[in-house]
């Protein structure tokens, strides 16, 4: 995937301010993959506002002066993705703290290498129904059948907290998988009742007729407090290649500062891998993008005692530090 470089004096600065930030030597030097025998990784993500900045990174070059070479994979969800690190077939993956926490109370060795979002912000995800569909509030929905992008995983987490905040317990409602791109289809063609959906499904979802009828990143304390996208890797391959995690979470981090000062840079990357017109990409809900992303381990405490609660895992996990990369 290729693009043209766009926003050169925004990414000047933030080559700068970044550069600052990781504590580069006075000379600049610093050890990493050659830019000019780079790399080949493949990272996975979804298509949603949430994950701007890999395609950002990508389209301004900043893997390229990493020594980067990046396939970019679209991906069902993080409970997918953090298998396909195990495997090899990925060597990051977009994921949440749910998913990591999952997998390794299952055996699987993975490291979050860098967050991504977080909840501190109201409209970046919605509970949509159709307009006409007579459901006004979550009570509404007792009985009826509400979509998540994957059980077993911080959307679930999510719909079950907010959902007993508003009265309504696990056998009140049915949870069911369909794909975030899916959901306004299945929405307005009645298989399912309402269901959970991040930007920019909800300004998509509004040019068709559907409405929010709740805020799930804001729908108590908790939702408000907890971490949301993560970046993550195997275990086995953090180890054994940190200069290459170091590059990937440098150009993240470049990514991520340029997205936060150019809101316009997310208008135009939007339209480059989802449906959205410019005109609908500049409507939206900008994500709650984290600038620091050093991995949350009070979030991820959080995030654990939330599964605990749902059913999610059986037992607490011990020292959640241990599953944050601690840099090269």
């Amino acid at each position: 995937m290729s693009f043209p470089r766009k926003h050169a004096a925004a990414v000047a600065a933030v080559i700068l301010i970044t550069g600052l930030v990781a504590g580069c030597s006075e000379s600049g030097a610093r050890p990493g993959p050659d830019p000019d025998e780079p790399i080949a990784i493949t990272v996975g993500t979804l298509p949603a506002g949430d994950y701007a900045p890999l395609y950002l990174a990508e389209q301004e070059g900043f893997f390229d002066e990493e020594g980067l070479d990046v396939t970019i994979e679209v991906i069902a969800g993080g409970a997918v993705g953090v298998t396909q690190l195990v495997s090899g077939d990925l060597q990051f993956s977009s994921a949440t703290w749910t998913n990591v926490l999952l997998a390794v109370s299952q055996g699987l060795e993975l490291q979050v290498v860098r967050e991504g979002t977080d909840s501190s912000k109201e409209g970046i995800n919605a509970i949509i129904v159709a307009e006409d569909s007579g459901i006004d509030s979550i009570e509404d929905l007792r009985g009826m059948a509400v979509s998540v992008n994957t059980l077993a995983s911080a959307t679930e987490i999510q719909v079950r907290d907010c959902f007993s905040t508003a009265g309504l317990e696990p056998g009140d409602y049915e949870l069911v998988e369909v794909p975030f791109p899916e959901v306004g289809a299945a929405v307005s063609q009645g298989r399912v009742a309402a269901g959970l959906v991040p930007e920019p499904f909800i300004t998509i979802g509004a040019s068709q007729g559907l409405v929010s009828i709740l805020a799930p990143s804001v729908c108590n304390e908790d939702q408000e407090n907890s971490p949301l996208v993560n970046w993550n890797a195997s275990r086995e391959y953090a180890e054994e290649n940190p200069e290459v995690v170091a590059a990937f979470v440098r150009a993240m981090d470049k990514a991520t500062e340029l997205v936060l000062n150019d809101p316009d840079a997310l208008v135009e990357i939007l339209s480059t891998f989802t449906t959205l017109t410019p005109e609908l990409a500049a409507a939206i809900t900008s994500p709650s993008f984290v600038l620091d992303g050093t991995p949350d381990i009070e979030g991820a405490e959080l995030t654990m005692e939330l599964m605990l609660e749902y059913g999610l895992l059986e037992e607490p996990l011990d020292n959640l530090s241990q599953y944050a990369w601690q840099g090269e």
